[in-house]
């Protein structure tokens, strides 16, 4: 692990684009040392926190110290950097805006008082919390219950703007849920031109007040939480003439070493300690922090070369990289980091993942150190990948300052991480526009003699073009030929340009029949599209399905809220599904509420299919006996976030398998997938009848 340097003296700067960073500057201890602490007479904190804010005021402007502009590294000068004074220099020389407000908070949090840093343009204030003490919110790691509306993993929660974020810390302050404090107010002279200082502290809070509704709010830094998760922990004192330890109370650490990677290190120690006895004291160790993982390093730098060093050297990086990672995502981007999301960027930078389940961002984390390429060393390449992705995934700015700074620091290289960005934008990121083509047929057939298709707005879902009624002959070759009529009419339209998805829509004998992704369009249709399908009647259903279609919607909404990340999918044996009463009755019984997968081909049952298909907007099924069922029930649920595309994946890699290759399991079943697009798609469409005339009828409108 790299240790940042302080010069003799100095605290490292500051760079403006990581806000969260000031937390770091915030030490108690030191505080306390410089300027003494409040004694006894604190007690009176419990009955009264803004008396006891009051006094931390009081107590500063006791010490006459002098308001004084930023230092300015001439030598090195960066205007997106700024030195920051630590408290003794304070003391000494006093401080700006800024320092002042650091100061504060440092008191503030020596007296079990929680303070959150308030970033104005070109200003800095501090609020101090009145609904409890630190310890209050330190047992549990969260913030207060109103919070929400102003911090989101120990910044400012800027989803709804800075503005709305300034309206929101305003309303706080005049509800009395925070103090605002100008900290420039308990220096003995003020900016220039701003008036007779030290201000009393009554005039320091109105002045608070006044100048965030005043100025443009940047950021909010709740200084508390990042020291609770160790996202940010305050720096050592860089003079000699400050020896105490930060005030920070000890507290379960959540940018620790998660148990995968515990895991992973006892056994790696474990199996070195006989050739390595200096890492024998480690076996024990109950918690990793960074700090646990630089001094193993440090032990090992001394021991000669062998394979099991090696081994624990890169190993011990890598989870030190995992942690910086961490940290990094909780600070910059944690909205990215759902559970869905989070699966979906470790199966795209790992390799032999089947059975793993990591719960939350540390495991994840981590297992992309463990599961990496054997190529990639250290795992840098792997933890760029998966944080790119998350950002990508979220619509999250990978230019932004902060980003380039992370790499910087990290050690990444920003041409690697320029290149991988384009790729994984140009992978996963949104398309515009996306292909439904609905096909219909008489009963009596089971192939469709007619189809109508619409290029579908990929955000809501609503057709922005519509192809006039088409008829084919009921064959295979017919289809084909609808299909290719359809593509020649899209790819004429300016809105489509390079399709990615098609879905197609048809009846259940033509889902037992017919292989959707590998008519002949020129090349089979799912070389360059994913190919999604779906039950075609859903637009129409039958009189006798329609009690059925109702659940539909239900057991969607069951599968999204129990888990997104591996699906919840209940599979039925052909024994069971061939005793119809036994069958019938759990399917009232809701036995299976989410998606179902049924364990045999349902060849010869096109009434229980379609009834199957009508309550279940995702049904699995195999066109042919499966010898490894299990492997199959394996993939789909360690896979469910990257499905349905996951199946053209998975049929295109079996295209190309030679005849002693294994095919992957995902392309041994059929699917249809009845997402919300497409239900929402099909209650529209059913109450405009003209949008799904027969082909024999009226015009609807379309474009060609």
């Amino acid at each position: 692990m790299t240790t940042r340097a302080y010069p003799a003296g100095k605290w490292e700067k500051w760079k403006k684009t990581e806000p969260a960073r000031l937390a770091s500057y915030v030490n108690p201890g030191a505080v306390t040392h410089e300027f003494g602490s409040l004694g006894a007479t604190f007690a009176q904190r419990s009955a009264d926190l803004r008396e006891a804010v009051r006094q931390v005021y009081n107590h500063l402007a006791a010490q006459n110290l002098p308001y004084e502009t930023s230092l300015i590294d001439f030598e090195d000068y960066h205007e997106a950097e700024q030195i920051i004074r630590p408290p003794a220099d304070v003391a000494t020389e006093g401080g700006n805006c800024l320092e002042l407000s650091l100061l504060f908070a440092g008191m503030c949090a020596a007296h079990k008082l929680r303070p959150l840093l308030v970033l104005l343009k070109n200003h800095a204030l501090v609020a101090v919390w009145l609904g409890g003490d630190l310890e209050a919110t330190w047992t549990t790691g969260r913030p207060a219950a109103s919070d929400f509306r102003i911090t989101s993993g120990g910044v400012g929660n800027l989803q709804s703007g800075t503005e709305a974020l300034r309206n929101n810390l305003t309303e706080l302050v005049e509800e009395g849920v925070y103090a605002l404090v100008d900290c420039t107010g308990f220096a003995r002279s003020g900016p220039a031109g701003a008036g007779t200082f030290p201000l009393t502290f009554d005039a320091a809070v109105a002045h608070g007040l006044a100048e965030t509704c005043s100025r443009e709010l940047v950021n909010i830094v709740d200084i508390a939480f990042l020291w609770r998760h160790r996202l940010h922990c305050p720096y050592p004192v860089p003079a000699a003439s400050c020896t105490a330890d930060a005030a920070v109370p000890s507290s379960p650490s959540y940018l620790r070493v998660s148990a995968v990677g515990s895991r992973a290190l006892a056994y790696a120690l474990d199996a070195a300690a006989e050739v390595i006895p200096q890492v024998g004291e480690l076996l024990e160790q109950p918690g990793w922090s960074r700090q646990d993982i630089s001094r193993l390093l440090d032990t090992l730098a001394g021991v000669a070369q062998c394979s099991e060093r090696t081994h624990l050297v890169r190993l011990a990086r890598g989870l030190d990289l995992a942690l910086d990672a961490g940290a990094f995502i909780t600070t910059w981007m944690p909205q990215a980091a759902t559970g869905a999301a989070l699966r979906r960027a470790l199966l795209a930078t790992t390799v032999g993942l089947r059975g793993i389940d990591p719960q939350g961002l540390s495991e994840h984390l981590d297992t992309v150190i463990l599961r990496r390429p054997a190529s990639d060393t250290e795992g840098r390449t792997a933890l760029l990948g998966f944080v790119l992705r998350l950002a990508v995934e979220a619509g999250i700015d990978t230019e932004d300052q902060a980003f380039s700074t992370w790499c910087q620091d990290g050690g990444y290289d920003i041409g690697q991480a320029n290149i991988m960005r384009e790729k994984i934008t140009a992978e996963i990121q949104p398309r515009d526009r996306r292909l439904l083509v609905h096909l219909r047929g008489e009963c009596v057939s089971d192939w469709p003699e007619e189809g109508m298709a619409w290029l579908l707005d990929e955000a809501t879902g609503q057709p922005v073009a519509e192809c006039s009624p088409l008829s084919c002959e009921a064959s295979a070759e017919g289809v084909a030929a609808l299909l290719d009529e359809v593509l020649e009419w899209v790819h004429d339209l300016p809105e489509a340009q390079l399709l990615h998805r098609v879905d197609i829509a048809m009846p259940a004998p033509t889902l037992l029949c017919w292989r959707a992704e590998e008519t002949d369009v020129g090349a089979r249709l799912g070389a360059h599209h994913e190919v999604v399908v779906h039950w075609g009647e859903r637009l129409r259903p039958p009189q006798h399905l329609r009690r059925l279609v109702r659940q539909a919607r239900y057991r969607l909404r069951h599968i999204e809220q129990q888990n997104q990340v591996s699906g919840y999918v209940g599979w039925v044996s052909a024994d069971l599904a061939h005793d119809q009463a036994v069958f019938n009755e759990e399917l009232r019984k809701n036995t299976y509420p989410g998606a179902l997968g049924l364990r045999f081909p349902p060849t010869g049952q096109k009434d229980q299919f379609e009834m199957l298909l009508a309550q279940f907007p995702i049904l699995l099924w195999p066109e042919q006996a499966v010898p490894r069922w299990d492997a199959v029930e394996e993939i789909v649920r360690d896979e469910w976030v990257k499905l349905p595309g996951g199946f053209t994946t998975a049929y295109r890699t079996a295209w190309a398998c030679r005849q002693d290759d294994e095919i992957p399991p995902l392309a041994m079943l059929r699917a249809v997938w009845d997402d919300h697009h497409w239900l929402d798609f099909c209650h529209t469409m059913s109450t405009h009848r003209a949008g799904i005339a027969p082909a024999s009828g009226a015009g609807t409108g379309g474009h060609r």
